[in-house]
């Protein structure tokens, strides 16, 4: 029911991208002839009837890869990030394929130029041609009009949390009506009707019709579950299952399609993909730059050490970091040679002796992890991440807390998201590693930066304690 009221508007938005297609060359063109005129560019060698040829191409394309990407399907609960990045892709491929068979063409008299305007003017009207789509539709739904009505099957914790995603995001056009309950327990929630029983829900839905059945019902239901979409099947509703995996505390889940079957990955970190470009871009540009800044510090830093105690300026030590990989991270020394030929591998307590007086200080303000810019510039570590452990304690705490190991899908960090919180050296195990889970599951760039800038913040303000 849902898709055939999306038909109009899906029908449009595919004319609009046809438009674009065509509208990408004939602006490029415009701006060519222009660009020469003021000497940016070299006069275009082609005339209009030369985009002939890769205008019909291109729309021919894009009708097919638009479609083959899903990107004419009801879109209500995709952001338009997702989408958007979809349609760069989708735009990318065309323009490949065109340009690679205008340039086979013995007849094309299209220039570099001309390709590359036209791939820019594409890619940021495509864009605008979607965002434009989602204005004019929340314009449509702020009125009341192109809403879907529905209900949901299940009163627990999943439910009502379905309810409030529901509620607040009312971008999606989406309007709970009511609520369908297995267990007859309850005639309101959430200030709407609750309707039962469940084992009669096709009866319930003719009763009182809506455009989607939402089913989000526990897992340990599964029998009742499957009892409720055989009665759904019979139904004009469009149905949608919520599966329940609000029990299990991973990072963010990605949900892919291979055949018929959906496949759930509950350890899907948002640095992977073209995050893993930027975030590494970061992390190359900002430690050239502070080994740059720090330079003469790092030097007076590395003559303290050598001078203050016997041993050598730097400590070497086997970390873990993304996958588990082990590598070998750099520090200034702090404490005295062989510290740990008695205890083993321990975490140094607050008024430790083995400690040397200027490792006190480089400890309280953190100078002593300087050197680990060097770790981060080779790509063993990020400049944010969580802290990299030794493995033999990794061996220990992977037993005593519980989704310690799901830091091992980020690169460790010169410093992390619960560091700059105030949690470091002795404080909470368990209250660091849910800092450093929520950072890998909200990670951004924005999110990096601050970081960073918390930083520096903690390290000037304990400079001065």
């Amino acid at each position: 029911m849902v898709k055939r009221h999306s038909k109009l508007m899906l029908s449009l938005l595919g004319l609009a991208d046809t438009v674009v297609a065509a509208g990408a060359w004939g602006l490029a063109s415009s701006m060519h002839a222009a660009g020469g005129r003021l000497g940016w560019f070299g006069s275009p060698t082609h005339s209009f009837s030369d985009l002939t040829l890769p205008i019909a191409l291109s729309i021919v394309l894009a009708m097919l890869i638009f479609s083959r990407l899903r990107l004419y399907e009801p879109k209500r609960t995709k952001s338009l990030i997702v989408e958007a990045v979809v349609v760069i892709q989708a735009v990318l491929l065309v323009w490949m394929i065109t340009y690679a068979i205008t340039s086979l063409a013995d007849t094309s008299k299209l220039s570099r130029t001309t390709m590359g305007l036209v791939l820019a003017d594409w890619l940021v009207l495509a864009v605008l041609n979607r965002l434009m789509a989602r204005i004019v539709l929340r314009w449509f739904r702020k009125r009341g009009w192109n809403l879907r009505n529905a209900a949901i099957v299940g009163t627990g914790r999943l439910a009502q949390r379905l309810y409030h995603a529901l509620s607040n995001n009312k971008w999606i056009g989406m309007q709970v009506c009511y609520f369908i309950d297995t267990r007859n327990r309850r005639e309101r929630l959430l200030d709407l009707d609750v309707l039962h029983p469940a084992n009669e829900v096709d009866a319930l839905v003719a009763e009182r019709p809506v455009d989607i059945v939402f089913v989000a019902l526990p897992d340990r239901q599964h029998n009742e579950i499957e009892q409720v979409l055989s009665r759904l099947a019979m139904t004009n509703a469009d149905v949608r299952v919520v599966p329940d995996l609000l029990s299990f505390h991973f990072l963010k889940r990605d949900v892919t399609q291979l055949d018929e079957l959906s496949i759930v990955t509950l350890t899907h970190s948002p640095q992977h993909g073209w995050n893993s470009v930027t975030k590494r871009s970061l992390d190359v540009i900002g430690s050239i730059a502070a080994l740059l800044i720090f330079s003469v510090p790092l030097v007076a830093l590395a003559l303290l050490v050598k001078f203050s105690s016997q041993g050598p300026v730097f400590y070497l030590q086997r970390r873990t970091s993304l996958g588990g990989n082990p590598f070998t991270i750099i520090k200034f020394r702090t404490m005295i040679r062989n510290a740990e030929a008695a205890t083993g591998p321990v975490w140094a307590a607050p008024d430790d002796a083995r400690v040397t007086r200027i490792g006190r200080f480089l400890r309280r303000t953190s100078l002593d992890e300087l050197p680990q810019l060097f770790n981060v510039l080779l790509g063993q570590m990020s400049l944010v991440g969580p802290r990299p452990e030794r493995p033999e304690l990794i061996e220990r705490f992977r037993e005593m807390i519980p989704h310690y190991m799901l830091r091992n899908q980020v690169k460790a960090g010169l410093t992390g998201w619960a560091q700059v919180h105030g949690l470091r050296g002795q404080t909470s195990l368990r209250k660091r590693v849910q800092y450093d889970l929520y950072y890998i599951s909200n990670w951004s760039f924005g999110l990096d930066l601050w970081a960073l800038v918390l930083s520096l913040f903690r390290i000037s303000l304990r400079a001065r304690t």
